[in-house]
């Protein structure tokens, strides 16, 4: 599929989505790349390095690293030391 250079990845995922196939996958992973991608936000945000939140929150640093890179699921334990190396607190929801 042929696409404009200047189109954004929202636009190219909006278009992937009408492929079933696609989409069924993007769904069956969508919460590991929400989860991966706030934790990578926040961590920058706190201007933290892997390393530094290894030791704030008492997760080894490889396990950050597979986390971020989307090889491992956390558990909610993790989650939570996690947001509490980076000073905030883990809450979840259902919309």
């Amino acid at each position: 599929m042929k696409r404009k250079n200047n189109s954004t990845l929202d636009e190219i995922i909006r278009e992937q989505m009408n492929d079933p196939e696609f989409a069924r996958a993007w769904e069956e992973t969508e919460i590991e790349d929400q989860v991966k991608r706030l934790l990578i936000q926040e961590r920058m945000n706190e201007g933290l390095t892997q390393k530094e939140l290894a030791e704030k929150s008492g997760i080894p640093q490889s396990n950050i690293s597979r986390i971020e890179n989307g090889s491992a699921v956390p558990t909610l334990k993790t989650l939570d030391a996690l947001a509490k190396g980076i000073g905030k607190k883990l809450k979840i929801s259902f919309d």
